[in-house]
């Protein structure tokens, strides 16, 4: 079986890895370099034990690992996200891909929110996002700031460099949260050594169907493997897994099945946020405890009172009091 790949980024990348062995594989991306746009923070404990696979040691990229993750003001303590140098990481993997492009049997939607290979998704949900690196001498924390439809964020790379970054509806609403972010936690308006608007899929994997069409099979944030708080690394670490299962075994059938199981807890994330965002606070309320124990195993220690606060101001930024 030939397969060719395209988009050389999280999903795409490892995929590369897991498969060269097994199959003729060729794989292709649109740039020439990985660029250093978002996605700085992942969920260690799963990554690390993923990237072995394909023989990557996580800790060679960890760039900072911080004690707490502040929310709207809150304090939270921080069990497993690191912060990794995204860029080093894929640009030392692209070094080792053999970039080229074969007669394939099937092929490998990898193009992130751009899918573009699988069919347009019905009433899509693509954020844009503005990003930008800055140096600031400000304690070594994850500083978010969130509004009812989107998030800023502040993620310390080490050395006083801050990956600084918003996504919401619009651009302009995206610059106001960092704005915002800006004002709440004082990180002064600087040059930025580089900036990039992007986007990032906002749905989880059941509204991203189909999967597959004809010899095109999706991974990743092509469909929708993307947590509902917007950290899409380690998930599409995990899509690939899950594709080059099927893809060793031939067996295409499940894979949507397989997907779907595998990522039931962003399913859950998504049915809150847009519980939050259409201001249904008694689904919201609901689907709370179950979103605290899927965050508790893979990101940050929360409290119901603590989710509460942060969506108290996410409602109304004037009740902010830090």
């Amino acid at each position: 079986m030939k397969i060719q790949i395209h988009g050389a980024g999280m999903a795409g990348s490892y995929l590369y890895f897991l498969l060269r062995d097994e199959f003729e594989v060729g794989i292709d991306d649109v740039r020439n370099k990985p660029d250093c746009r978002c996605a700085w923070g992942i969920s260690y404990k799963e990554a690390k034990e993923l990237y072995k696979n394909i023989g990557v040691n996580l800790d060679d990229y960890i760039l900072s690992k911080p004690k707490y993750g502040i929310v709207n003001g809150i304090k939270l303590k921080n069990k497993y996200i690191v912060i990794f140098d995204r860029a080093k990481l894929l640009s030392d993997l692209w070094k080792e891909i053999d970039f080229k492009k074969v007669d394939a049997d099937i092929e490998i939607d990898a193009t992130g929110y751009k899918r573009a290979y699988l069919p347009k998704i019905e009433n899509d949900r693509v954020y844009p996002t503005v990003q930008r690196i800055e140096v600031h001498e400000i304690d070594e924390n994850i500083y978010t700031y969130t509004s009812q439809f989107g998030y800023a964020w502040a993620f310390p790379l080490g050395d006083n460099r801050w990956h600084i970054g918003a996504g919401e509806k619009s651009v302009e609403r995206a610059e106001a949260l960092i704005e915002g972010l800006r004002k709440a936690y004082g990180f002064e308006k600087k040059e930025p050594s580089c900036s990039c608007i992007s986007g990032v899929r906002l749905l989880p994997p059941s509204k991203c169907r189909p999967f597959i069409r004809c010899i095109y099979i999706g991974v990743g944030e092509a469909i929708g493997c993307v947590s509902g708080f917007g950290e899409g690394n380690a998930p599409a670490l995990k899509s690939a897994e899950i594709l080059r299962d099927c893809l060793v075994e031939e067996n295409f059938n499940d894979y949507e099945e397989r997907i779907l199981k595998e990522f039931k807890w962003i399913e859950i994330e998504h049915k809150f946020v847009d519980a939050v965002q259409q201001n249904k606070m008694l689904t919201a309320l609901f689907y709370m405890l179950r979103v605290i124990a899927i965050e508790r195993k893979r990101s940050l220690s929360y409290s119901p009172k603590d989710i509460l606060s942060i969506i108290k101001v996410s409602l109304n930024p004037d009740a902010q009091s830090f």
